[in-house]
């Protein structure tokens, strides 16, 4: 993790006891319970999918940079990979959202959260190239993966909707595979 952002251990239960994740505004709360669908999330459902889904959008964003930046096939051909993987998963966690009937607006934009880049970070990683693009992109899907599945265990232990902790399951299995590719 970059100096300055807030312990894993205290951003969990910032995220998951006040509802507040990453001391930005409160986490997407879920609609009231008129419809026997949306009532089946609780707000810890509802606090995950509004976090995993801009951290893949960003993820697979960054990914995308790859094909032009880095001049290792192996680098280029991992984030192709990466880059498949994260497109199905990010389709479920919006089918997910918009069975939840959760907005779609990103509450956490430009916020300085664990797992994600700043702006400023993307477009510096945007203008390198060859050995240090690659470089600081094995550092970022290291970061990403590290603290996707951290906020994943939370959501299997606190979550409530079944398709919900199914996908965490999931994705917990995948990013134990896609870590140990890093090596």
């Amino acid at each position: 993790m970059r100096g300055g952002r807030p312990s894993v251990r205290k951003y969990l239960v910032l995220a998951l006891v006040a509802g507040v994740l990453g001391g930005c505004g409160s986490a997407p709360q879920p609609p009231a319970p008129a419809a026997s669908v949306a009532s089946a999330f609780n707000p810890t459902d509802a606090a995950w999918l509004g976090l995993m889904i801009p951290m893949d959008e960003q993820f697979l964003h960054i990914l995308g940079f790859a094909p032009t930046n880095s001049t290792n096939p192996a680098v280029r051909r991992w984030a192709a990979e990466l880059t498949v993987a994260h497109q199905a998963e990010l389709k479920r966690l919006i089918a997910l959202r918009d069975r939840a009937r959760l907005p779609t607006a990103n509450a956490h934009a430009g916020h300085n959260m664990p797992g994600m880049m700043t702006d400023e970070e993307v477009a510096a990683l945007q203008k390198l190239r060859g050995p240090a693009f690659d470089k600081v992109l094995r550092t970022e899907v290291k970061d990403h993966l590290a603290q996707s599945a951290l906020v994943t265990r939370s959501v299997k232990a606190a979550g409530q909707e079944a398709g919900v902790k199914q996908l965490a399951v999931a994705i917990e299995k995948d990013r134990a595979a896609q870590t140990a590719r890093l090596g």
